[in-house]
């Protein structure tokens, strides 16, 4: 086992009786493992270890005992997210063509929706969800900044990759991510009284755009020029403008023409006329009929094979999954699902929006209208980047779902933002349910 392998199961022995002691901070460490996947990293013989499965169960456990935590907020996302989660399982028992690749997929989807509900109950606290951001963000970010440091070195000569076997392990999944966690840093800024942290962010700001680009990822290009003026708008910083404006430098400097070439392609008769361009178009075309066969639960989890590629289009071999987030809900739970799901994301960016207007002039919440708008931004980055690639179970979304629930919980709240909680535990609650019985 190498040190760093050593180290890694050092940290989380470490962490699990933190996790049961702390269920918040237990909870920034799954966010950690979870997004930035360190095992898949450091590789060899831990690379497929459940480290963060072992934090979320100690978590979990803490849980139970815990005084601090907060009643669970009651707003139509949670509603919608619980009935989207509800037509999967459905799709899964009743719908699924391939129940040997259904099952898993809902498991980890299950998880993912248990964790955002923990996470609605332990992080009602402004210093908390500052830090949950700050490790959402250097989780990513910290990839971004070896991936940087690689491509200047390189001078842009190849794809950067995310970890193997993570869900951002090509470059698309991990330009798609990077896109998400880029308003983060600048809301981060704010606030932010040490001149070290400033730099530290400032710098993972400058390494996203950076690495955003090495991915070579089209798709993340679009949502980068999409995202980028629309969090210089918003939040108007010379420090996040010099950094954007150096970062532009360097691409342009350093880009090779192949970079130039593939990003030329971005039009849409160069880009049916791609490979990869014609590929997703079959990808929509095959996940749209899907979807239009089985309108009601579509074919559950991972549907798409060579015998269902054949069904819909004879000779084509080079099968794959949707290549679009609404498509590919589309074909594995059917209108029903897309639906929801849909209306969950629409639900929670206006919310943010409402949310950052609402309090534009409340001084008490003074803080409140930066996270909502930077939250607003991720998700439309979420949205743009989706129309490329398939990732509507993305852990990141539900954790952005959750923050923004949040935020909006506390900005309506007449309590003061960091009030403490007073929870009974729940194991003591349950306790007494069984012994009045």
């Amino acid at each position: 086992m190498s040190a760093a392998a050593v180290l890694l199961v050092a940290c989380v022995a470490v962490l699990v009786p933190v996790s049961l002691a702390r269920p918040w901070v237990g909870y920034l460490a799954y966010t950690w493992l979870s997004l930035m996947v360190p095992h898949r990293l450091v590789g060899g013989m831990v690379a497929n270890w459940p480290f963060a499965k072992v934090i979320a169960l100690a978590t979990l456990v803490g849980l139970l005992f815990t005084r601090d935590r907060y009643p669970l907020p009651r707003r139509r996302e949670l509603m919608l997210l619980g009935c989207f989660w509800l037509v999967a399982v459905c799709s899964t028992v009743w719908a699924a063509q391939q129940p040997q690749r259904a099952w898993p997929q809902l498991e980890q989807f299950s998880k993912i929706v248990l964790m955002t509900v923990v996470a609605l109950v332990l992080f009602r606290d402004r210093r908390k969800i500052r830090w949950w951001l700050l490790v959402i963000a250097s989780s990513i970010g910290s990839i971004a900044v070896g991936g940087s440091i690689y491509a200047i070195g390189t001078g842009f000569a190849s794809l950067l990759f995310g970890p193997q076997g993570s869900m951002i392990d090509d470059n698309n999944g991990l330009g798609f991510a990077l896109a998400m966690v880029l308003p983060l840093f600048a809301f981060l800024l704010i606030g932010t009284d040490r001149a070290w942290l400033r730099a530290l962010l400032l710098l993972g700001f400058f390494c996203t755009l950076i690495a955003i680009v090495a991915t070579y990822s089209r798709g993340s290009f679009i949502v980068l020029c999409v995202i980028l003026p629309l969090v210089l708008f918003l939040l108007p910083r010379k420090d996040l403008i010099v950094a954007a404006c150096l970062a532009g430098l360097t691409v342009v400097a350093l880009t090779p023409p192949q970079w130039g070439g593939r990003m030329a392609t971005i039009t849409p008769a160069a880009y049916r006329a791609t490979a990869s361009g014609a590929q997703r178009v079959q990808s929509w075309y095959v996940a749209w009929k899907v979807g239009v066969d089985q309108p009601l639960l579509g074919a559950g989890f991972r549907p798409f094979t060579p015998e269902l590629y054949e069904r819909y289009l004879p000779g084509y071999s080079d099968y794959h999954d949707a290549h679009n987030h609404f498509l590919q809900v589309l074909a594995e739970h059917g209108f029903t699902g897309l639906i929801l799901f849909s209306a969950l994301l629409a639900t929670v960016m206006l919310r943010m929006w409402r949310t950052a207007g609402a309090t534009a002039l409340a001084p008490q919440h003074a803080w409140v209208r930066p996270i909502a708008l930077m939250t607003f931004c991720s998700l439309v980055a979420y949205v743009v980047g989706g129309m490329f690639i398939n990732s509507p179970y993305f852990e990141l979304l539900y954790q952005m779902i959750a923050v923004a629930v949040l935020v909006d919980d506390m900005a309506r709240s007449p309590v003061a933002d960091d009030a403490p909680a007073a929870a009974r535990p729940i194991a003591a609650l349950i306790a007494e349910r069984i012994c009045h019985r």
